[in-house]
């Protein structure tokens, strides 16, 4: 005898019994699916910034550990420190693409990808380019018409600067008796890199909380201080990794660094921790 065939379908009830399960599921894991994709973007920008240090030791070794010369002189502003340590970078293709100006992804956190880049007017009011914010890159002008872009922020007072210390910007250069004056002179536990909005910063233990987690937008007059103005900690103090940035240190330890706590490291020479309570805006 032929069997009957139960072709009955789903119920409405059924359904949404399901989709409700589904909906469940998905809130549960959301959470943690976000919490992966933080930690591996998290863990590529510690490379990205474990290769740019490991250049530029290389690069003290060849200069007789001299303090690190981001721009010797005016013409330089096309090398700026990422060209300086092109030769250097455990990247064949790295010069080449310095070169020609284009995308160079170890100079990029995953959190500010060349893909949020947009060239915008208004933001420009640094004229050596365009600030970045927490998720989107800075620029850095090289010339009349070649840029190139980055998420990471050196520790100025490691560096030496022609144009703030003998150029047109001497007069309002860093603090000579803060600055480290040899490589080697370097405390261990000073910060030589980190996730920030422009190439360099001059952070000070009396500079004041931002204004927002972002950067720069609607705040490049704040942002344009000189390295002897304030402002410089807003540089770093951004939303990048959950309320943290990633730091690179002189013994070469990445550490994620909890905005709060970028006022109690030893940025440069005889760093005296503030005395100012440090409230944070809410983003």
């Amino acid at each position: 005898m032929e069997k009957i065939r139960d072709t009955r379908a789903f119920t409405l009830i059924e359904l949404l019994v399901v989709i409700s399960i589904i909906v469940l599921l998905a809130a549960i894991l959301m959470p943690a699916l976000m919490k992966v994709r933080t930690i591996a973007r998290r863990a590529i920008c510690s490379t990205h910034l474990h290769q740019i240090v490991i250049a530029l030791e290389l690069y003290e070794a060849d200069y007789d550990y001299k303090r690190f010369a981001v721009r010797n002189n005016a013409s330089e502003t096309n090398l700026y420190w990422m060209g300086k340590l092109a030769k250097y970078v455990d990247d064949p293709e790295y010069g080449r693409m310095f070169k020609l100006g284009e995308t160079i992804d170890i100079l990029l956190c995953p959190s500010a990808p060349a893909s949020k880049f947009e060239p915008d007017d208004d933001e420009r009011g640094n004229p050596s380019g365009q600030w970045g914010t927490n998720d989107r890159p800075w620029e850095w002008h090289r010339t009349a018409d070649m840029s190139t872009i980055g998420s990471y922020t050196i520790n100025g007072w490691l560096a030496y600067d022609f144009y703030y210390e003998k150029g047109q910007g001497a007069g309002s250069g860093p603090e000579p008796a803060r600055l480290f004056q040899r490589w080697d002179s370097i405390r261990l536990e000073a910060p030589l890199f980190g996730d920030g909005i422009w190439t360099i910063g001059w952070p000070k233990a009396e500079d004041p909380a931002p204004l927002d987690l972002i950067g720069s937008i609607g705040h490049s007059k704040e942002l344009e201080t000189p390295p002897n103005g304030e402002n410089h900690m807003w540089r770093f103090c951004i939303d990048r990794h959950s309320k943290k940035i990633n730091l690179i240190f002189k013994d070469t330890h990445v550490e994620a660094v909890g905005l709060e706590e970028l006022w109690r490291i030893p940025w440069y020479k005889g760093y005296q921790y503030p005395t100012q309570e440090i409230i944070l805006p809410p983003n």
